[in-house]
């Protein structure tokens, strides 16, 4: 808890490539280090990033926004107009040439609202959250001009600049790739991973991201210490990944790394969302999955086998992907995450404990696998 503390509240969101995930990197080489590991940040560049910052400026406000992915880097500037939801109404057969269009999201895809403003001849295009916080998404397409996405709580400006007819510029990265990192501690440098413990440590923009995957995180940190305790275990490593939420880049980028290697672990236990909840989901590949609920039976804690509902993704599955055995140990309880309000007092230690106790019992179990000739 202590951990999870540090990284959600002393350090806070933990974007890829943002001072949150350096931060957080810095913070997580350090406890690799003191448990007794050999600790190395891996660094990797991706492309594709739903999270790059981005600013609008409104008159003498300065509003922070995320640059979808697909637009256009750069800066636009115009008079503003609110065109709804970018839809046939809201644009009425209207020109906007040379304009910034403020709209609403919902409804229609982003790639949607982008093709209509741009046959109606804007410069530029303001999404506004119809929830609350920030949001990302995707044009799925190269833009001809920026696209960003901006909160809720910028609604009131926006769309006071557009009855006025004030204007307003947009400014997004012109630098395409993102630069992000993976933590990896074994026993001793170089050594091989026979099994390999993870899960990710970045998350969306503007959440302190205790849940999705503050979570997740300090219970590797906490695995990585409590099974050192007895000396370090030969064929044993931990990490931690960066660009998850951007895609699963940083597992991809690790396993790339070690296939390459020709040393691809045998097993790979994953943790992600694991704070609030009154049971664990076990999830992954029928040999570990079974082996878990077999030892959660005996530990008496509840556990049930199952996948993860379509349009979720998580580390393992770039494990998975590569011919690994996987096991991912989750609360199933995604109320929360990817918003302001995924935060440190909603965490149920009790929960972060079953789930880092059968994750112990489960290392443990696949070490003595891989022991075995």
């Amino acid at each position: 808890m202590a951990h999870l503390a540090h990284l959600t509240e002393s350090i806070g969101p933990r974007v890829s490539g943002a001072a949150g995930e350096q931060a957080a990197i810095a913070y997580i080489r350090d406890q690799f280090a003191a448990s007794g590991y050999s600790v190395e940040v891996l660094e990797f560049d991706f492309e594709g990033d739903r999270f790059q910052s981005a600013t609008v400026r409104s008159g003498t406000t300065t509003i922070e926004a995320l640059t979808l992915a697909g637009s256009k880097g750069g800066t636009a500037s115009g008079r503003a107009v609110y065109v709804g939801l970018a839809d046939a109404a809201g644009i009425a057969g209207r020109s906007l040439d040379g304009a910034i269009a403020i709209a609403d999201r919902g409804s229609l895809l982003f790639a949607d609202k982008y093709e209509n403003v741009r046959a109606a001849n804007a410069a530029g295009l303001i999404i506004i959250n119809n929830q609350e916080g920030m949001f990302s998404g995707t044009l799925r397409k190269p833009a001809h001009f920026p696209v960003v996405g901006v909160a809720d709580t910028a609604a009131a400006n926006l769309k006071a600049a557009a009855a006025s007819g004030a204007m307003v510029s947009i400014e997004t990265p012109t630098v395409i790739d993102t630069p992000s990192a993976n933590v990896l501690a074994r026993p001793a440098a170089g050594d091989a991973c026979q099994v390999l413990v993870g899960g990710h440590h970045d998350t969306v923009a503007a959440t302190p991201g205790a849940n999705d995957n503050g979570s997740g995180t300090a219970t590797v940190l906490e695995l990585a210490r409590a099974l050192a305790a007895d000396g370090l275990d030969e064929g044993l490593c931990f990490a931690t990944f960066g660009a998850e939420e951007s895609g699963l880049h940083g597992s991809s980028a690790l396993v790339q790394r070690l296939r390459t290697e020709g040393a691809l672990p045998r097993y790979m236990v994953n943790l992600d969302v694991v704070g609030i909840g009154a049971g664990v989901a076990v999830i992954g590949s029928p040999e570990p999955v079974a082996r878990a609920i077999k030892l959660a039976s005996s530990l008496g804690i509840p556990a049930l086998a199952t996948e993860l509902p379509s349009n979720y993704g998580s580390d393992h599955q770039s494990f998975r992907d590569a011919g690994v055995a996987v096991v991912f140990f989750t609360s199933g309880e995604f109320p929360t995450i990817h918003s302001p309000r995924d935060v440190l007092r909603d965490i149920d230690p009790a929960e972060v404990e079953r789930i880092g106790d059968l994750a112990y019992a489960t290392i443990r179990d696949l070490l003595a696998q891989v022991a075995q000739p």
